[in-house]
């Protein structure tokens, strides 16, 4: 799929998305050692279909909400 028919399939989505906050150590890494860096709190969301996932940065969880809400109008969000 091409960026723009997913961002299309995204905005019609009434599903769930999943939203959470990523621990990172202080060298930034996730647990699994994947690298971020250090700064605001970084936070990982994925709609219950597959077709979108991403990790996104957030200075709190309402404003990760608020993000997602741009992608996602119509979905429920899960918090």
């Amino acid at each position: 799929m091409f960026p723009s028919e997913i961002r299309n399939i995204c905005k019609q989505f009434t599903g769930k998305v999943e939203l959470r906050k990523v621990r990172l150590n202080q060298g930034g890494y996730t647990s699994d050692g994947i690298y971020f860096g250090v700064g605001d709190p970084l936070y990982f969301a994925q709609d219950e279909e597959g077709y979108w996932c991403d990790y996104f940065r957030a200075t709190c969880r309402e404003e990760a909400i608020d993000i997602l809400r741009d992608t996602f109008p119509v979905a429920k969000i899960r918090k």
